[in-house]
């Protein structure tokens, strides 16, 4: 479940070698460049073998801005359909990072679907165990969350120089000049 407070990994060391665990875990995973919400699911889905379908839903204010609810042939992604985009690409980021990290929910009672539309025309006792998530996952579990989150997110992000470009005829000694003078 996306957190919408912070969170504490605990000591550095313990940080450190929660990065070296999601490092391995996203090493192999090929991220959409740009960012494409649907086709890391595509990517994540095929590694984990369920298929992820993604759902944007009005999320209530009180409650998660996204989680996961894991069927026995698919997982739905829900994240606030009322957030930015780059906040909603974090949202999906980090719910794909539960996933990925092979994080299971605990069980709450009390988990009250009917706030959230769409969820309430599903089996209540599948959304129930979807929103225990906020209160079975651990602070680790979700600190794994975030930073698979931030690897992901960095990989679909980063700018990479164009290795060619058009140069206008009327600068191309000039663009001559400053290439043999650069090397």
């Amino acid at each position: 479940m996306t957190p919408r407070l912070g969170w504490d990994a605990g000591g550095d060391t313990d940080l450190r070698r929660l990065r070296r665990r999601c490092s391995r875990l996203v090493r192999d995973i090929k991220v959409p460049v740009p960012f494409d919400a649907e086709a890391l699911c595509r990517v994540v889905g095929d590694r984990i073998g369920h298929p992820i379908h993604l759902l944007a839903l009005a999320m209530p204010a009180d409650g998660p801005s996204g989680l996961v609810i894991s069927g026995t042939r698919a997982h739905y992604l829900c994240y606030d359909s009322g957030t930015r985009p780059l906040h909603q690409q974090h949202i999906i980021a980090h719910e794909l990072g539960h996933l990925i990290a092979g994080h299971t929910s605990g069980q709450a009672e009390d988990a009250d679907p009917t706030g959230f539309g769409l969820l309430s025309t599903l089996d209540p006792e599948v959304v129930r165990r979807a929103l225990a998530r906020d209160a079975g996952y651990d602070r680790r579990e979700e600190c794994e969350a975030e930073i698979i989150a931030d690897l992901l997110l960095r990989r679909a992000h980063s700018w990479s120089p164009e290795r060619t470009w058009h140069v206008p005829v009327d600068a191309a000694d000039v663009v001559a000049r400053i290439e043999r003078s650069l090397g």
